[in-house]
């Protein structure tokens, strides 16, 4: 199976297991909610907080210097193996070193236990890490989704049941401890691999280089984005905190529905063909034109729209929400496609120069919070776009030297994309006048009508202005059912040429 091939089965792959995690996830939490207390899930949401940081330090990188390294031996995997298990026993011990004093700062003395044993996932998952790095290095993300899917739904099952019989937040508990346990479980009955009581320091040290600073980075990329929260809430209280983040988790939506499950899969392929820069150049740009066409029309149309989304969909008292979803969704446009650079710092092996640009980011966007919280909640916001726009070129220009692109190209690809956007934007914003100003239509009607005509005249507008597009698609498709030797999906350019100006 070629390349292509076996990427496009891999974003496949990875969005139907996205998509049917997402539907049992509700399921679960939905019938979960119904047979415990809110304050059951208050207990696992103030243990959740700590874990979450503890989270970023997981595997200090090492499942992404697996998928990364080219050239990769079996002392490397037997490193590997043992540094994560290593890894993942001191942060559960941390963790339960940690659980009187979390407990003591809730005034919770049941959270001792319940942080103990949540502690121990950290040291059951190590055990599959290598796992997850060789499925992910190979492009399997048909066994990946498996796995997940199957941990999800035995692990919710197993919830269900113990909140049946009585057992309250333990069953919550319980939940995180077997799912992290069947995860692990699935891992080695669908890898080959298996560890032997080897260690090579030098080798744990090459793949600890890389980790090391993309932790380093995940480390300043968690405490940039949750700093606004964190301000608004010691600053400003809970309420103003309650609006922020509902806007904050819309603009996340792409970041973490659209970019992330492409990024899973571009991520190990762009490692694979790494020298080869002009087919990294390529994959790349083709990877980030087909996010841009399904996020670019998404942020835009909850701009405009969310003077009717947010009543609608949340209810009126959520409407000092909007003017914040409205900034920040153009935030959640660009960086639906500024997320897409953690690919080309990964596969080139430059996490040095991801960490360096972490540092600079994380300068910039902290004061900028800090000082638009003067002007509370929307201060917060507004700061946060401007940072953003601040960031935007070097955010690109720095990694694209790596494979000798420059920004132009990007937008030169995207350029199509953001016409047709425009255009839509402007139809909708049109008709949500006439409706609201010339019919009286009250906000339901105006928000239905708005999203059928953007999605009809988008679809129209995209296949007039570009479609070479949905021939693009529609030969990935076609990649789904594509026998091993076709190879459908050739480029416009000799991958082979030197000439930037034929990207």
């Amino acid at each position: 199976m070629n390349l292509t091939q076996k990427t496009v089965k891999g974003v496949s792959w990875a969005g139907v297991s996205q998509v049917i995690r997402l539907l049992l996830q509700f399921g679960i939490i939905a019938f979960l909610a119904r047979l415990l207390s809110p304050k059951e899930f208050g207990l696992i949401a103030m243990v959740v907080v700590f874990t979450n940081l503890v989270m970023v330090f997981r595997d200090f990188g090492l499942t992404a210097a697996l998928v990364q390294r080219k050239e990769l031996t079996q002392e490397h995997l037997f490193s590997s193996f043992w540094l994560n298990i290593l890894a993942g026993l001191i942060l559960s011990l941390i963790i339960a070193a940690a659980a009187p004093a979390i407990a003591h700062f809730y005034s919770e003395p049941e959270l001792t236990p319940v942080t103990i044993v949540i502690g121990a996932t950290f040291f059951i998952s190590s055990f599959g890490i290598v796992q997850m790095a060789l499925l992910m290095k190979q492009l399997d993300f048909k066994r990946l989704a498996i796995v997940e899917i199957s941990a999800v739904a035995i692990s919710g099952t197993v919830a269900i049941l113990l909140a049946l019989a009585g057992f309250g937040v333990w069953s919550l508990v319980w939940q995180q401890v077997i799912f992290s346990f069947a995860t692990v479980v699935f891992l080695w009955l669908f890898s080959r691999w298996r560890p032997q009581f080897s260690f090579r320091w030098q080798r744990g040290k090459e793949l600890l280089g890389f980790g090391l600073n993309l932790t380093g980075f995940n480390i300043l990329n968690y405490f940039t984005r949750n700093m606004g929260k964190l301000l608004i809430g010691r600053s400003l209280g809970s309420i103003p905190l309650g609006f922020y983040d509902l806007a904050y988790r819309l603009l996340l939506f792409p970041l973490d529905n659209i970019s992330s499950v492409i990024g899973r899969v571009m991520f190990p392929a762009l490692s694979i063909i790494q020298q080869d820069k002009a087919k990294v150049r390529y994959a790349y740009l083709r990877a980030t034109r087909y996010i841009a066409m399904v996020s670019f029309p998404l942020m835009l149309g909850l701009l405009i729209l969310a003077p009717q989304f947010v009543p609608v969909i949340f209810g009126p008292q959520w409407g000092r929400s909007i003017f914040l979803i409205q900034i920040l969704a153009l935030v959640g446009l660009m960086q639906s496609i500024s997320t897409t650079v953690g690919w080309i710092y990964q596969s080139q092996g430059r996490t040095d120069i991801l960490l360096r640009w972490g540092i600079f980011s994380t300068v910039i966007v902290v004061p900028s919070l800090i000082i638009g919280l003067r002007w509370d909640v929307e201060g917060v916001a507004v700061a946060h776009a401007i940072a953003a726009a601040l960031l935007a070129y070097p955010c690109f220009a720095i990694p694209f030297k790596l494979i000798n692109l420059k920004v132009g190209h990007l937008f030169k690809q995207l350029s199509r994309v953001i016409l047709a956007t425009l255009a839509m934007g402007a139809i909708i914003f049109g008709l949500r006048l006439f409706l609201l100003n010339t019919l009286g239509a009250n906000d339901l009607i105006t928000l239905i009508a708005c999203v059928v005509i953007g999605v009809i005249s988008y679809a129209g507008l995209l296949f007039v202005i570009d479609r070479g597009l949905y021939q693009e698609v529609w030969q990935l498709l076609g990649q789904l059912r594509a026998s091993p030797d076709e190879v459908l999906w050739q480029p416009e350019y000799d991958p082979g040429s030197n000439n930037e100006d034929e990207l």
